[in-house]
């Protein structure tokens, strides 16, 4: 009776040439194809480095335009006060209230004279 053979291994030695350089074909065919991609692939990391950056910018403007308007509102509540309105109706334009006098000051230095009033006398 005939003996079982052992499945007969390729060695690299052992493949014919033909498939060495098919095989060598190959792998220079699928490098070549994968060059695009990872161009492809670290031009994609880069924008999105850059979408993140400005993500983050975006998030601090919007933080200062935030507390800024809680600036805002709160000088127009107080604008909007009793304290503020009495505080500008007596500073500002000087009114009094019933039964208070106004007093305004005399001013304590004489007015300047401009150089080219001379010349217009």
């Amino acid at each position: 009776m005939a003996q079982p053979r052992a499945p007969r291994r390729f060695d690299r030695i052992s493949l014919p040439s033909a498939v060495n350089r098919l095989l060598v074909w190959f792998s220079i065919g699928a490098l070549l194809l994968s060059l695009p991609l990872a161009f492809n692939i670290a031009s994609r990391l880069q924008a999105e480095a850059r979408m993140r950056a400005e993500v983050e910018r975006m998030r601090r403007e919007v933080n200062m335009a935030e507390a800024k308007l809680v600036g805002l509102r709160a000088a127009l509540d107080y604008a909007r006060s009793e304290p503020f309105v009495e505080e500008w109706a007596r500073v500002q334009a000087r009114w009094s209230k019933e039964g208070e006098v106004v007093v305004v000051p005399p001013l304590t230095h004489a007015p300047t004279r401009l150089w080219w009033e001379d010349f217009l006398k």
